[in-house]
């Protein structure tokens, strides 16, 4: 019984094959004799593809600080308001300096005896009535003094709150006898003529990215303006987490369009590169596949591409064809690999 089942099921698979291989001879014979699909193709060539990657991101000020005292103290003058520019050394805020003072007034009394010691000492070691040591001694007291006196003038500076650079201060709520130390945020200080924004690219776009770009950038708040910016710095490295590289726009912002913090996109326009382009109407989708027609003789192949950077009439082919290759541009809706076409259209040299 199981050898009769047996030589059913051959019987039954040779049967199959046999109307295959019929239907398939039955196929091509059919698009030989059925009349030539009429259609249009277009030679390829290289040529150079805009694009751009797009970008996002909050933009910070040039120069950015917390205005804090170096040391503890009370407030006895406050020089600036709310939002005011100041320059770089601009004296902000002074702090009770008496003592300070009264120090250094104390040290500069002191060198100034040192050093008239030291010039006693000096002629009479012109006349061999003292020693060398005594000589060397005299030196170092007057060079320990100038030190002291250095730093009792550090402590007096240390009291008067100076801008570190040029740009506007924030919010001062301060009052004249108001007792800060080191932890105290006195006000900000924003340099803003020039703003900065950190973005991401994919590294394989590293190539094409070009230190000196400039582009346009957009913001809610603009409404209908833009600002243009400048590609400025290029990380040295690419993230082995996600495959990024940093990049750094600069902002020229001295009409102060635009706050830190503000939030921008926009595309950063990559360098041109010669590749094989496609025309958009020759690609055949199939799902996440996708084909075009090379007319071979008076017959088309059906060829998978794989596409990249597009922009509103061409795409790139990375693979599938080469430059020169004959496609089909018009007529795909009745194409199949290896069908008979009549070309109504020949393509320019």
């Amino acid at each position: 019984m199981i050898r009769i089942a047996a030589v059913v099921l051959g019987i039954l698979v040779a049967a199959g094959a046999m109307f295959l291989l019929d239907s398939e001879n039955a196929q091509a014979s059919h698009d030989e004799t059925a009349p030539a699909i009429s259609v249009r193709v277009e030679k390829l060539n290289k040529a150079s593809i805009a694009e751009s990657v797009p970008l996002q991101g909050t933009v910070f000020s040039h120069h950015a600080v917390n205005i804090t005292p170096e040391v503890d103290g009370r407030i006895t003058a406050i020089y600036i308001e709310s939002g005011q520019e100041v320059e770089r050394g601009q004296l902000l805020l002074q702090l009770d300096d008496r003592h300070e003072q009264a120090t250094v007034r104390r040290e500069q009394a002191k060198l100034k005896d040192d050093i008239r010691r030291q010039k006693q000492i000096h002629q009479l070691a012109k006349q061999h009535a003292v020693s060398t040591s005594e000589v060397d001694a005299a030196d170092a007291q007057v060079a320990i003094q100038q030190a002291e006196l250095a730093l009792a003038k550090a402590a007096l500076e240390d009291r008067a709150i100076r801008a570190p650079f040029r740009g506007n201060v924030g919010l001062v709520d301060l009052s004249v006898g108001k007792l800060v130390n080191s932890d105290t945020v006195l006000t900000t200080l924003d340099d803003t003529s020039q703003l900065k924004m950190n973005v991401s690219v994919p590294a394989k776009y590293q190539h094409r990215i070009q230190k000196g770009t400039a582009f346009a950038l957009n913001a809610d708040a603009l409404q209908a303006r833009s600002v243009v910016a400048k590609l400025a710095y290029i990380d040295s490295r690419v993230s082995d987490q996600t495959l990024n590289m940093r990049l750094q726009l600069t902002i020229d912002n001295h009409d102060n369009l635009l706050l830190p913090g503000t939030f921008l996109t926009g595309d950063l326009p990559l360098a041109k590169e010669t590749v094989v382009s496609l025309p958009l109407q020759a690609v055949a989708y199939e799902g996440h596949q996708r084909f075009a027609y090379r007319l071979n003789g008076d017959h088309v192949e059906k060829v998978e591409i794989e596409l990249g950077a597009r922009n509103s009439d061409f795409v790139e082919v990375v693979t599938g064809l080469k430059a020169g290759d004959e496609i089909v541009t018009e007529g795909l809706v009745k194409l199949r690999d290896g069908v008979r076409v009549q070309v109504i259209e020949h393509p320019r040299a």
